[in-house]
């Protein structure tokens, strides 16, 4: 009997919380064999606007003019590049979760961080079923990146952040809890946690920049023009 090696996603994570109402969490999902073709193309849009440094949508600059406008240019060809072609390679889901709707409840979590990761791990499990689960595969292994500055352990105990350890578990729990379902929902063989500095990872980058898009398209308070022209990007895709 040939044994195959189940398929390795890559999910690259980031979140936002623009305000005291909404909690957003974007995902990538990109299959291994592809990743190198996606990172390629960032970079080359990357050289050809000659910027090199760490891109944050709530860092951009207010013009996509002159040497400070590079770092602004460099998030708006990638999206205009995902919308042509990564998309098809790297697939972005985004969750909004309503903390001012009546059905969140508020006291199920008794810190911050059990709220953000229970819904990470939502994420990830509505991420696999649209994206994942219509290719029919039996496995797959997940390779869940995401920033580290925004996941250093705390000191205090008290404050300690449980991501590493709960998100495997529960995404775990959802494959098996899914078994039965009408659609095919893969086991998890594998999943590992790797947490990176943002400004090493391109993917990570894209995904705050996809992610703050859509912020500026649901809430509505950005006054820069460079982000209100990447807010329209993302509504002209709807």
């Amino acid at each position: 009997m040939i044994w195959k090696n189940p398929t390795k996603y890559y999910v690259f994570h980031d979140e936002s919380i623009p305000d005291k109402r909404w909690l957003l969490i974007g995902l990538i999902f990109v299959q291994e064999k592809y990743l190198e073709e996606v990172l390629n193309c960032l970079y080359e849009i990357r050289k050809k606007e000659n910027y090199f440094e760490e891109i944050h949508f709530c860092k951009l600059p207010k013009s996509f003019g002159g040497d400070w406008g590079r770092k602004a240019k460099v998030a708006k060809v990638w999206l205009d590049r995902f919308e042509s072609h990564l998309c098809e390679h790297a697939n972005f889901s985004l969750l909004a979760v309503d903390r001012a709707s009546k059905n969140f409840e508020r006291h199920r979590f008794g810190k911050d961080f059990h709220c953000y990761n229970r819904f990470t791990a939502m994420a990830l499990k509505a991420g696999i079923s649209w994206l994942i689960s219509p290719y029919n595969l039996d496995e797959i292994e997940v390779e869940f990146v995401s920033d580290k500055k925004d996941r250093c352990t705390r000191p205090n105990q008290e404050l300690f952040d449980n991501f590493e350890q709960y998100l495997p578990y529960r995404v775990q729990l959802d494959s098996y809890l899914n078994q039965d379902k009408d659609f095919v929902y893969p086991k998890i063989k594998k999943m590992l946690i790797r947490l990176e500095d943002s400004k090493e990872n391109d993917l990570i980058q894209l995904c705050d920049i996809l992610l703050g898009a859509t912020q500026t398209a649901l809430v509505g308070k950005a006054n820069r023009n460079t982000k209100l022209e990447l807010g329209r990007i993302i509504l002209s895709w709807y």
